[in-house]
C-alpha cells in the first residue's frame, strides 16, 4: 500500500455491499423475500430453549508468552477461511453462469446472505456444533472458520458476478473464434478478468473478517464465556480481568499481523493481479514489492511457481463441456414463465408466513415480537444518526484532502490500514473509560457503531474527490462558481457515486457491529443500550437461541428492506443521472 503504483483505484460498485445488479435478475426482491420466508419458518420451528452442552473455557492465561501462539491460531483460521471462501465462491459462480436453475436458486440466497448479520453466526452455530462434534477443539475451529467464511463468501460471489456479467463483447467473440469450451472460457477468460476486482474486494473486506473472527473466538452463550484460543479470546479475558496492559499488547500484536498480511500476502497479490487489468499491455512495468522480489530470487520458489503454473495451464485447458456459443435467441415464453414463477413464489411465501405466525406467537408472544421490531427501529435510528454525523465530518475533510494531491495518496493509504483494523479490539478500552466515568451515560456506546464503518465513507469521499475531472473544476473556477452553489452543482454530484458506495458499506458494517457494541462487559460490569444488538446479546447470554435467531431474522429483514427500497433505487438514480461517460 505504500507505493502509488501498487494501489488499486477505489471502485464504487466493488465497495458497495449491494448484490450485483444485472439485467438477468428481474424479481430478485421477490425471490429474496421467498427465501427469507422459508428462513422465518425454520426459526419458528426452532425450540425455545436449545440445550447448550458444557465444556466452556472460563479463563485463559494472559501472560505475553501465550500471545504469539494465540496469534498463530487466529492467522491459521483466517487463512483457512479465506481459502474456503474463494473455492466456494468460484464453485457458486460457476453454477450460476452454467445452469439457469442454479442461478434462480442461488441468486436469491445472495440477497438474503448479504443482509444476514455475520456476528449472529457463532451464536446460532455453536450449540449445534457442540452437540455433534466429538471434541470442543474441532467445534471451535468450525465455528470460527464458518464465521470467517460468511464474512467473505457473499462479497466474493457479488464481485465475481459483477465482473462475469461485465466481460467485454470483443473478448466473448475471441472465445467463440478459438472454439473454447465452457470450462476453458471460465478459467482462461472470466476468472482472470475478475482477479483484480476480487483482490480489491477481499482487501476491503478484511476488516469485517477480522472483526467477525475475533468476535467468534469469544462468544458469551448460556452464561458462560466460550473462549477459543486466539486473539479474540485473549481480549475477552483481558476485559473480564480489567487488564489494560494485556489489551494494549493484543492491539500491538494485531497491528503487526495486519502489516504482515499486507507485506506478505496482499501487496504481492496486488502486483500480480495488475497484469490481468485490461489496457495494461505495453505500459511500463510496475514496481514490485520487496517480498515478491525476494521470493523470485529463491530457486526453490521459482521451481514451485513453474510447477504450479504448468499444472494450472493443463487444468484450465481440459476439454470439459461444450464449445461456447453466444446466445442470441429470445424465448417467447419467458414472460409467461416469469409471471408463473412470481405467482408460485408469492404463494409459497404466504404459506410460510401463515405457518410461521402461530408458532412464533405461541413461542415468543406478541410483546416479544413487538419488542424485536421496536429494538430494530432504535438500532436503525442509531445507525443512521451516527453515519450522518460521520458523513458531516468526512465529506468536507475528504474533499479537502482529495483535491490536495500531495496529501490524498498518504491519507488514502492510512485509511486503507484503518479499514483493515478490527474495531472491536478498541471496544473494551472504551468500556473501561465509561466505567471509570460513572457520570457519562451509557448511550455513549453509540459512536462505537461507526468506529470501524466510518472508514468506508472516508475512503469513498477521498477517492471521489481525487478522481474528480480537473477540467470540470477549472470550468467552474472560470465561471466563478463558489460557495454553496459550487458544492450543490459541481462537487457533490461528482462524488455522490463514491460516497453512496461507502455509505452503503458503512451502514451494513454498522448494523453487524451493533451486536457487539450494544452489550459490552468490563470486569463484572455490563454496559448496554436498548436496541436489536443488545436484545440478541442478552438472549445469547441467557442461552435462548430461538430469540437470537428471531433477532437475526429481524435484522436481516431490516437490511433487505433498506436494500430494496432505499439503496438500490438510489444506486439506480446515481448510475443513470450522475455518471461521467
Amino acid at each position: 500500500m505504500s507505493d502509488r503504483q501498487q494501489e488499486f483505484p477505489f471502485s464504487p460498485e466493488l465497495c458497495s455491499s449491494l448484490p450485483a445488479s444485472c439485467g438477468k435478475r428481474h424479481g430478485s426482491w421477490l425471490a429474496g423475500f421467498l427465501v427469507f420466508s422459508v428462513i422465518l419458518l425454520c426459526v419458528a420451528y426452532l425450540p425455545s430453549n436449545l440445550t447448550v452442552l458444557s465444556g466452556a473455557v472460563e479463563a485463559l492465561p494472559l501472560r505475553l508468552v501465550y500471545l504469539p501462539d494465540y496469534a498463530v491460531q487466529t492467522i491459521g483460521r483466517m487463512l483457512l477461511g479465506l481459502g474456503l471462501s474463494l473455492v466456494s465462491a468460484l464453485l457458486c459462480v460457476a453454477l450460476i453462469f452454467r445452469s439457469r436453475w442454479a442461478a434462480k436458486c442461488l441468486l436469491p440466497l445472495l440477497d438474503v446472505g448479504q443482509a444476514f448479520p455475520v456476528l449472529a453466526i457463532p451464536l446460532l452455530v455453536l450449540p449445534f456444533v457442540q452437540s455433534h462434534m466429538p471434541t470442543q477443539a474441532v467445534g471451535a475451529e468450525v465455528v470460527v472458520i464458518m464465521t470467517i467464511w460468511c464474512s467473505q463468501f457473499w462479497g466474493m460471489v457479488q464481485v465475481l458476478c459483477q465482473r462475469f456479467y461485465g466481460v467485454p463483447a470483443e473478448l466473448e467473440d475471441v472465445v467463440c473464434c478459438f472454439g473454447l469450451t465452457s470450462w476453458q472460457k471460465f478459467w482462461q477468460l472470466e476468472v482472470p478478468f475478475a482477479i483484480p476486482a476480487l483482490v480489491r474486494k477481499t482487501m476491503l473486506s478484511m476488516g469485517g473478517s477480522w472483526f467477525a473472527a475475533l468476535y467468534a473466538e469469544s462468544v458469551v452463550l448460556d452464561g458462560h464465556n466460550w473462549l477459543f484460543a486466539g486473539i479474540g479470546s485473549y481480549v475477552r479475558q483481558a476485559a473480564c480481568e480489567r487488564n489494560v496492559g494485556a489489551l494494549l499488547a493484543a492491539l500491538a500484536c494485531m497491528l503487526v499481523i495486519i502489516v504482515v498480511f499486507d507485506q506478505i500476502l496482499f501487496r504481492p497479490l496486488s502486483a500480480w493481479a495488475v497484469r490481468f487489468q485490461p489496457g495494461k499491455v505495453g505500459e511500463p512495468h510496475l514496481a514490485e514489492p520487496w517480498f515478491l522480489k525476494l521470493l523470485r530470487r529463491t530457486h526453490l520458489f521459482r521451481l514451485c511457481v513453474l510447477f504450479c503454473v504448468n499444472a494450472a495451464r493443463r487444468f484450465s485447458r481440459l476439454p470439459i463441456g461444450a464449445r461456447y456459443v453466444q446466445e442470441h435467441t429470445v424465448d417467447g415464453n419467458t414472460q409467461w414463465g416469469g409471471w408463473l414463477v412470481a405467482a408460485l413464489a408469492v404463494v409459497v411465501a404466504l404459506f410460510a408466513a401463515v405457518m410461521a405466525w402461530p408458532l412464533l406467537y405461541a413461542t415468543c408472544g406478541l410483546p416479544v415480537l413487538f419488542s424485536v421490531i421496536l429494538c430494530g427501529g432504535i438500532t436503525g435510528l442509531r445507525v443512521f444518526v451516527m453515519v450522518g454525523l460521520v458523513s458531516l465530518i468526512w465529506i468536507p475533510l475528504g474533499v479537502w484532502l482529495g483535491l490536495k494531491s500531495p496529501y490524498a495518496g498518504r491519507m488514502q493509504r492510512l485509511i486503507q490500514y484503518c479499514t483493515v483494523f478490527p474495531a472491536n479490539l478498541l471496544f473494551p478500552l472504551w468500556a473501561a473509560g465509561l466505567v471509570a466515568c460513572p457520570f457519562v451515560p451509557t448511550f455513549w456506546l453509540s459512536p462505537l457503531i461507526v468506529l470501524g464503518a466510518q472508514w468506508y465513507i472516508a475512503l469513498g469521499v477521498l477517492a471521489g474527490a481525487s478522481a474528480y475531472p480537473s477540467d470540470l473544476l477549472e470550468a467552474a473556477r472560470n465561471l466563478n462558481v463558489t460557495g454553496s452553489l459550487w458544492w450543490r452543482k459541481v462537487l457533490l454530484p461528482g462524488i455522490l457515486p463514491y460516497y453512496l458506495a461507502g455509505l452503503v458499506a458503512a451502514t451494513s458494517s454498522a448494523w453487524n457491529a451493533a451486536i457487539a457494541v450494544e452489550w459490552l462487559q468490563w470486569g463484572q460490569t455490563t454496559l448496554s443500550v436498548h436496541g436489536l444488538g443488545s436484545f440478541m446479546a442478552m438472549a445469547a447470554a441467557r442461552g435462548d437461541v430461538s430469540a437470537v435467531a428471531l433477532g437475526a431474522v429481524a435484522m436481516c429483514l431490516f437490511m433487505m428492506a433498506l436494500n430494496a427500497f432505499l439503496w438500490r433505487p438510489l444506486s439506480d438514480y446515481v448510475s443513470r443521472r450522475l455518471k461521467l461517460n
